[in-house]
């Protein structure tokens, strides 16, 4: 026994010692037809393979869907709890299903979560109909959309991401609508996320497709898509200590392969990039002098902090060019524009912001003059 217990303890030792498996990143072992590693909060492209070619995204159609869902819940004119009834025409459109029966009755949540989870087609043309009055109508909405989010190279034709040559869009702008998705709708990260539900009375399972939530710890959704000419499509997010990334792959061989090739870019963005905050809101960048103002002055303010994302060990490299107005007039309201801020990287812009006065001042009153003059006059 003695014996056994002191291998166990040298066996311990000996593993303590091996050195861990240290990532290095290799652009080779992206292997699909195009992908991007996009960093959530400022919009920078990390890793770009093809990104602005047209090419077929199968159920990552369903991000479109969801974003209008969203949009449709913040002004009001859904909730969770709204009634969504089946539809024949979601009854019979075939491919990935929850069961929805034409005439069956689910509030918009389960309806959300058969979508994000099981990527249920007739979820989603039953919503699209819900919404819009037809899959035709909810298809135009979706172009518009698709049109007023910059995304230039995308075009819907059906609400499910079936092939056709006319159904297309680009790693580049799957990854801006999953960033307006996170960003202006964090909530559907709640049910991206989910592994299994059950639904009616637990009578029916729903599995997520996405392996990526079981493999990599830092994944928090997003949605798959597999079809003939997309072949194996995953739009993944991710967040540690507050960073979040986006990696698009379109067009991988395999089902194994989208989400190795997903999980290598986003450890390529967490151990190669850092988020640092380049320009703080509550650190001044100057001053501007006030005419006919109570102050002579006000402090510039950035109106937000300014984030960029630069590689391991450049932030040192950050610097900062203040463009300041020569003079504004009182009175001044707090948060008024009075200059500009860039941040460059190594010689790059990597942002710009306005920069506002950090506090109200007051027009001087004809005495207020007076005084101010006469202090200036008799001041030592």
């Amino acid at each position: 026994m003695k014996k056994f217990i002191a291998f166990i303890i040298l066996t311990s030792l000996i593993l303590c010692y091996i050195p861990a498996q240290v990532f290095a990143f290799d652009a080779n072992e992206i292997t699909c037809n195009a992908a991007l590693l996009m960093e959530a909060d400022t919009g920078t492209v990390l890793f770009n393979k093809n990104g602005d070619e047209k090419v077929a995204i199968a159920s990552i159609t369903k991000l479109m869907v969801l974003l209008i869902a969203f949009e449709e819940i913040k002004a009001g004119n859904l909730s969770m709890d709204t009634v969504i009834t089946g539809t024949q025409e979601g009854k019979e459109v075939g491919g990935s299903t929850m069961f929805l029966d034409a005439g069956e009755k689910f509030p918009l949540e389960t309806i959300i979560k058969a979508i994000c989870i099981a990527s249920a087609n007739d979820a989603t043309v039953s919503l699209s109909q819900h919404i819009a009055g037809s899959t035709e109508a909810f298809v135009t909405r979706m172009n518009k959309r698709a049109e007023e989010l910059g995304l230039k190279k995308t075009h819907f034709k059906n609400v499910v991401g079936f092939d056709d040559f006319e159904h297309y869009s680009t790693a580049y702008d799957v990854a801006v609508l999953c960033r307006e998705l996170i960003t202006k709708h964090p909530e559907i990260l709640r049910y991206s996320a989910i592994k299994e539900e059950w639904i009616r009375e637990c009578k029916t399972q729903l599995l997520n497709t996405n392996r990526l939530l079981s493999r990599y710890e830092f994944a928090t959704g997003l949605k798959t898509g597999t079809e003939t000419s997309a072949k194996y499509c995953l739009a993944a997010t991710s967040e540690k200590d507050g960073t979040k990334f986006i990696a698009i792959i379109l067009g991988a061989e395999d089902n194994e392969s989208r989400f190795k090739q997903a999980e290598i870019l986003l450890k390529h963005g967490y151990n190669d990039f850092d988020l640092t905050v380049a320009a703080a809101a509550n650190e001044s960048y100057g001053e501007v002098k006030v005419l006919k103002g109570k102050l002579d002055t006000v402090l510039a303010f950035p109106a937000y902090d300014v984030k960029v994302i630069v590689p391991k060990g450049e932030a040192g490299n950050i610097k900062h060019e203040v463009v300041l107005s020569k003079s504004v007039s009182a009175p001044v309201a707090k948060g008024t524009e009075i200059g500009q801020i860039t941040i460059r990287v190594d010689g790059e812009i990597a942002a710009t912001a306005p920069l506002v006065a950090g506090t109200d001042v007051e027009r001087v009153t004809f005495f207020g003059a007076i005084l101010k003059l006469f202090k200036a006059m008799f001041a030592f």
